[in-house]
């Protein structure tokens, strides 16, 4: 009787010897306890991104996912499914190329490994850590510009919205957007200007006011009451010049005093301009454009009107937008064909333009160059001046909407979608690139 005892448990030490040996016997631990993947290499290039990860050891493997997003998650323990970009079954693969990479501005990549769990029976999930990185390039604004003004020295623009009244300091060499407010008015072109030594922004509203910000911060610092609506301000030398409809002329240019805030002038015209513009090299000469007029306007050194002469403007192609004055104060170029007009209001003649659709013009420093933006391609059009013989094309990003020069470089705000030269809100890039040096 004992030996048959003893038998017995001989043969179920014998069992549970085999069956432990049986359960070690895998490549890895049954257990996911304490188990991790790291992203060991990520190496980026302008359309492609490698990533390698350590390997997950562990029995019952059933796959890698390889995850990439065009946000920062804040939950890096969950992830959709359509952030899944490849599937891999080997658990000894442990790299992956990813070779098409989205034109946007961030994105980031974490590896999840999963096996099966013996004791719950159901598929489980090891994350990764995440590698991210950004291409500033690519990073866009939500933005529906009506205006937008140039601080060449502090290398920012200030972009006068049609949505809300939205007024953006954008800083285009970080390629960040510093300060931000909502005025839910409906703003003018405006201006930049230094008063008593503060740098300031005069920003005209359909109320008929004139608001005034500090240009560093937005803070609102001031306000003119300049008629029943105003539609342009130019600050010079202490003086404001403001387009405002009143209660007898349609139109109005009035001269404020900046100090005293009291009017100094009034002019008041039927047709108006709804964009001045001040004649480089001149402290007392303004030109307009209007919907069918061009003007021009003269002030004597203390703001008082002098004269004021307009022609009619009979082409189709104005835009308010691309309406920038000569910096030899001669003449000034607009439309959407590149019009150059002389200092009389006579037109010289227009730029080439082809298909082309003008939206936006800057020069070159010293004037040899006239550069265009177009709003139906993407690129800018370099012209000589004079002569306006094609120099250079420069391709862009998105369609350009605004053009500047900043020393050796264009800056160019470009919209993603050609749509916004009808007034629609759009995603806007920030572009820089080298200008052309003739040799």
């Amino acid at each position: 009787m004992k030996s048959t005892i003893w038998l017995l448990i001989s043969g179920v030490l014998l069992f549970l010897a085999g069956c432990k040996k049986d359960n070690n016997s895998s490549n890895g631990p049954l257990s996911g306890t304490g188990l991790k993947i790291t992203i060991t290499g990520f190496q980026k290039s302008n359309d492609s991104v490698r990533i390698a990860w350590s390997k997950l050891n562990i029995h019952n493997f059933q796959g890698y996912s390889v995850i990439r997003r065009n946000y920062e998650a804040t939950d890096t323990n969950h992830y959709n499914y359509n952030e899944t970009i490849e599937m891999i079954n080997d658990a000894s693969t442990t790299s992956f190329l990813d070779k098409d990479i989205p034109a946007v501005y961030y994105l980031e990549y974490q590896i999840i490994g999963m096996y099966y769990d013996t004791i719950t029976h159901v598929t489980k999930e090891i994350y990764s850590n995440v590698m991210s990185f950004e291409r500033p390039e690519l990073k866009k604004f939500r933005l529906n510009p009506k205006d937008v003004l140039q601080d060449a020295v502090n290398h920012k623009l200030y972009v006068i919205d049609n949505d809300s009244g939205k007024i953006s300091i954008l800083d285009y060499t970080s390629r960040k957007i510093t300060h931000q407010i909502f005025t839910f008015a409906t703003l003018g072109f405006s201006s930049l200007g230094t008063f008593n030594g503060t740098e300031e922004l005069y920003v005209p509203r359909n109320d008929g006011w004139i608001y005034i910000y500090d240009a560093n911060t937005l803070a609102k610092t001031d306000q003119i009451k300049a008629g029943e609506k105003c539609y342009s301000v130019i600050y010079n030398n202490g003086k404001l010049f403001v387009v405002a409809d009143t209660s007898y002329y349609n139109y109005a240019v009035k001269v404020f005093d900046r100090a005293g805030k009291n009017l100094i002038t009034f002019t008041g015209i039927t047709e108006g301009p709804e964009h001045l513009a001040l004649v480089p090299g001149s402290n007392t000469k303004l030109f307009g454009i209007g919907s069918y007029w061009l003007f021009s306007f003269e002030y004597d050194a203390n703001g008082h009107y002098v004269s004021w002469s307009d022609v009619n403007y009979s082409s189709s192609s104005y835009t308010y937008q691309a309406f920038e004055t000569f910096p030899n104060g001669q003449g000034f170029i607009t439309s959407i064909t590149g019009s150059v007009y002389s200092n009389s209001l006579h037109l010289v003649q227009n730029l080439p333009y082809g298909d082309n659709e003008y939206s936006a013009f800057t020069f070159n420093s010293p004037l040899t160059s006239v550069l265009a933006g177009c709003s139906n391609y993407k690129h800018v059009m370099e012209y000589s001046c004079p002569g306006y013989s094609e120099m250079h094309t420069y391709p862009c990003r998105g369609y350009p909407a605004a053009i500047f020069i900043d020393n050796v470089n264009l800056i160019i705000l470009s919209s993603a979608d050609n749509s916004s030269s009808y007034g629609y809100a759009a995603d806007y890039y920030m572009e820089s690139i080298p200008l052309i040096t003739k040799k």
